[in-house]
């Protein structure tokens, strides 16, 4: 189960493109787990990108009170636009 269940390993070249974003510190998920993925993305050549941003814990929606950490929304629409 815990091998279906991890995103590391699921990776193929078929899977779609990726936004990651994450913060370093988030005490629910390690953000070591975005970096294994963003790494295995970029193995399967699987377009994507990643935004690790310093503070914000985990679910932090659209974090609407922290200026650096709102700014996810910009960077997801201006990968969105650059995609083919």
């Amino acid at each position: 189960m815990a091998s279906y269940f991890s995103n590391k390993k699921q990776v193929s070249e078929n899977t779609p493109p990726s936004f990651l974003f994450h913060t370093t510190h988030d005490d629910v998920v390690p953000v070591e787990n975005s970096l294994l993925f963003y790494q295995v993305l970029k193995d399967k050549v699987v377009s994507s990108t990643m935004h690790i941003y310093p503070k914000g814990g985990h679910g932090f929606s659209l974090a609407r009170k922290d200026v650096h950490l709102r700014s996810w929304k910009a960077r997801l629409l201006e990968w969105i636009q650059s995609l083919n």
